[in-house]
């Protein structure tokens, strides 16, 4: 799965806007990867 069918799946079942939803979801990816970067460890 892309990001981009991850943002159209959030955005269609949710109805935020895609620009919205683009933003939320590089926010937390890049939240991911700093946390791992660092050592930390990350639980999905």
């Amino acid at each position: 799965m892309t990001k981009a069918e991850i943002v159209d799946r959030i955005a269609k079942q949710t109805g935020i806007e895609k620009n919205t939803v683009t933003a939320v979801v590089e926010a937390f990816m890049k939240s991911v990867k700093d946390s791992m970067i660092v050592g930390e460890e990350v639980f999905l």
